[in-house]
């Protein structure tokens, strides 16, 4: 493949990625009322594991293909991105500090996720290149954790779903359109996204190679970009319906969802471990993502006031950090 047919297998994938994800936010809403699971579990779960299939996908090509720190950069600079995404929701809510208002039972979600990825970071520093049937040690934890976490969430969304206010959104959506037609769009938007996620990963590494920038780097840097154009899409039209909570489960999910995906990559890379295997200038990646995981923590406990201009000081600080760890990064590529 040349340099300039890379440049627009990736343009091309990326659109597709767009435009597929809007139809996902407006079915996955109809599915969280229709239902009665409530946008917390719905963002969290449902939303986060389908936006979060271009992760998926571009995981198993690129470890595939031994494409260890292309496949090591998408899932953990996907893990930066969507932090960054709140940010951007906020600036476009433009009322003020977003994780303010949202549920505090988000706040389980985003500490799972700083401890995942804390334990991916621990497994990229010492490399235990340790596991049973192709899978690490660490990789079996972190499914472990998250399942316990997801378990609870399940308990958690009861409260919601009796909430005054839902049901009366749940007899609305019923009016609108049928749940059976919210789940084909969701389905067949989820498809369209797995697809064009799939070329993603050759083409980002021939891009790579051309440029000289290293796989750790554009990994990190441009293929997690795209894949998190899902995220973005759906968090900005959640925000711009007013559903809050529906953005931030969206964004939040998809971070301990993404962790899973290791699960993925060992499967599909069958010279060790990926982890153990991969650079360690991905530690700093990880950490990075867990810095701004407890920032949104922080947020949503304790509302961060006050604005810069037009922009609420919390985006402020998000983007702030976001910045801080791509350079982080590029010096450590």
């Amino acid at each position: 493949m040349s340099y300039g047919l890379a440049w627009l297998v990736f343009v091309i994938c990326a659109a597709t990625i767009f435009l597929a994800s809007r139809r996902l936010t407006a079915a996955a809403d109809e599915i969280a009322l229709g239902t009665g699971l409530g946008r917390v579990f719905i963002g969290s779960v449902l939303l986060a594991a389908v936006t979060s299939l271009p992760e998926v996908a571009t995981e198993g090509a690129a470890a595939s293909m031994r494409l260890v720190d292309i496949a090591l950069g998408d899932l953990f600079g996907s893990n930066i991105y969507n932090m960054t995404i709140l940010a951007v929701a906020g600036i476009i809510w433009g009322r003020g500090a977003l994780l303010g208002v949202a549920s505090t039972s988000h706040l389980a979600t985003a500490f799972m996720g700083m401890l995942l990825s804390a334990i991916a970071a621990l497994g990229l520093l010492t490399r235990p290149n340790i596991g049973l049937l192709g899978v690490g040690v660490e990789v079996y934890i972190i499914l472990a954790i998250y399942s316990v976490g997801i378990w609870n969430l399940r308990r958690n969304r009861i409260s919601e779903a009796a909430d005054p206010n839902v049901s009366a959104l749940v007899q609305l959506a019923g009016k609108e359109r049928s749940l059976t037609r919210a789940w084909a769009e969701f389905l067949i938007s989820a498809g369209l996204v797995i697809v064009a996620a799939i070329f993603l990963s050759r083409s980002a590494d021939m891009i790579a190679t051309a440029t000289g920038l290293g796989r750790t780097f554009i990994g990190t840097l441009l293929v997690a970009a795209t894949t998190s154009l899902p995220e973005l899409v759906t968090s900005i039209f959640a925000v711009r319906m007013g559903a809050i909570d529906l953005a931030v489960g969206n964004v939040l999910g998809s971070n301990i969802f993404n962790m899973n995906i290791l699960l993925v990559s060992d499967i599909f890379y069958r010279d060790g471990y990926i982890i153990s295997a991969g650079s360690q200038a991905h530690a700093i990646t990880t950490l990075v993502g867990l810095v701004l995981s407890g920032l949104v923590g922080l947020a949503i406990l304790r509302p961060i006031p006050g604005r810069l201009g037009r922009v609420s000081l919390e985006s402020v600080i998000i983007l702030a950090a976001h910045f801080v760890g791509i350079y982080l990064v590029f010096l450590h590529r």
